[in-house]
């Protein structure tokens, strides 16, 4: 990092955020702490941050509410929340209204660490499924050499549980998958990220075309024939960009005819 990235946690547990910042600002980021969620508001209007880490549970005003504030006060400001409890149900409500990730208490910081540098990093962020993993590992290889932060998933569980960690601009998703095949997963995703763009890819064409029909009549955005053509996709990419850099996510005309 070229400069320090400043990074508030934000727990009633005053002993976990004095932990945690120890931990974090030995990887060279800047920490502050607030222990509710009205502090941490003073904090974010006070100061430019670049990341919040919010506990959930908090009296008083609890994490969700509190994100839901700093979305007005500073909505380009991704936000992280955190919890060791089932609350599911409230942490789905702040996924999809932006928050940029989830991660579970006690902290597996490697985890944390990497969910950090996806959240305050440059570039788009992409997730490949596919169970084939030469195809993952090419196009990782291809799209971080053109300035994507690039990410990888074999199944579909994985990929739900990493749209849960991590807000992706774009998810290249192939319809055929293990456990669940790649509508379920499609479907599972876009319930906790529903501005996703998702983009169908698949080497079945007969065999998968109900499942991607479906998804294109839902909101992905369209679909890819394998062999992959990386020229294509790093089109596709680049328009899917300019859209949303203008507000947009408007589908290719052409849709799956040009499969």
């Amino acid at each position: 990092m070229s400069k320090k990235a400043r990074i508030l946690v934000v727990d009633d547990n005053e002993e976990f955020c004095q932990n945690v910042k120890d931990v974090v600002e030995l990887h060279g980021y800047e920490v502050l702490t607030a222990y509710d969620g009205f502090q941490a508001l003073d904090l974010v209007r006070q100061n430019g941050l670049d990341l919040v880490l919010m506990d959930v549970r908090m009296p008083v005003i609890d994490g969700v509410a509190t994100f839901k504030k700093i979305k007005q006060i500073a909505p380009q400001t991704p936000v992280i929340m955190v919890t060791a409890y089932a609350v599911e149900q409230l942490v789905r409500d702040a996924l999809r209204q932006g928050a940029f990730g989830f991660v579970r208490k006690p902290l597996d910081f490697e985890l944390l660490f990497a969910l950090i540098e996806n959240a305050v990093s440059k570039g788009a962020l992409v997730l490949v499924v596919d169970d084939d993993r030469d195809l993952c590992a090419n196009m990782k290889d291809v799209l971080s050499d053109k300035g994507y932060r690039a990410c990888v998933a074999h199944d579909g569980s994985t990929a739900v549980e990493k749209a849960w960690e991590s807000d992706f601009d774009v998810i290249l998703l192939d319809m055929k998958l293990p456990p669940v095949n790649g509508l379920e997963t499609y479907l599972s995703v876009r319930d906790i990220r529903p501005d996703v763009v998702v983009v169908i890819i698949t080497g079945h064409r007969q065999e998968m075309g109900d499942l991607v029909e479906q998804a294109i009549e839902g909101t992905a955005y369209t679909c890819l024939e394998k062999p992959i053509d990386m020229d294509r996709l790093l089109s596709l990419l680049e328009r899917i960009r300019q859209q949303k850099a203008k507000g947009a996510s408007e589908k290719p005309e052409w849709g799956l005819r040009d499969v």
